[in-house]
């Protein structure tokens, strides 16, 4: 009886993960002020560590101590922690820029890390969208804009751009406000940045609706929009 227990709790373990926390690295480039360095970015299932060659510039963060992480390509990864830099560099939040020397970060290592994160990130890995309700747009820049599609989904709002830098993906529960002043336009504000869309067509109503009752996590929330 006590070998049976055993068996299946050591299955239990292996099916769902138990045994083995998931974690992926790459070897990248860290630019400097002056100069760079070379080494191993580890993103495991508590912390991000940079694994510097030379050692000197090695370091970890546990994924509390994150303040924002940016996945800006699937080549490049930044992110900006909570300590203040010297008086000399005006005391800014540190930062860190990674550049990956080989391979790409997947859409699914980008959901891995906003798993693991207290706080929302910027996520631009962005693959094309299922859902049925999409809103044809532009998104402003301080100059110009760029068009694209934005995807509402029951719990993803998605933008499709062919400007890649402006490609999002957010999970409502994330989105801090939203806004419309009128059905021509929509205002979406994460706790990182806001993005203001010229709709090319009429907003939904519904659509509108939707977004807001769950956004704002209001009670008896009806489905307005299909996958």
């Amino acid at each position: 009886m006590r070998f049976k227990f055993i068996s299946g709790f050591v299955m239990y373990l292996a099916l769902t993960g138990g045994a083995q926390a998931e974690s992926f690295e790459f070897r990248v480039k860290h630019d400097h002020t002056l100069g760079s360095c070379e080494g191993k970015l580890i993103a495991s299932d508590r912390e991000i560590r940079y694994e510097a060659t030379n050692g000197k510039h090695s370091r970890t963060w546990a994924y509390i101590d994150i303040q924002k992480l940016d996945v800006v390509s699937p080549t490049r990864l930044a992110l900006k922690t909570f300590e203040s830099q010297s008086w000399k560099q005006l005391e800014k939040d540190r930062a860190f820029d990674f550049s990956l020397l080989e391979g790409k970060i997947t859409p699914d290592q980008q959901e891995f890390l906003r798993t693991k994160l207290g706080r929302p990130m910027v996520a631009r890995l962005v693959e094309k969208a299922t859902s049925s309700t999409l809103l044809l747009v532009r998104h402003r820049h301080r100059l110009g804009g760029c068009e694209g599609q934005l995807s509402v989904e029951e719990e993803r709002l998605i933008y499709l751009t062919d400007h890649a830098s402006d490609n999002r993906l957010w999970k409502l529960r994330e989105i801090e406000t939203i806004g419309s002043p009128d059905p021509y336009h929509l205002r979406v504000t994460t706790y990182n940045e806001t993005f203001t869309f010229d709709l090319k067509s009429l907003l939904d109503s519904k659509i509108y609706d939707f977004l807001w009752k769950k956004i704002y996590r209001l009670e008896g929330v009806q489905a307005g929009v299909t996958e």
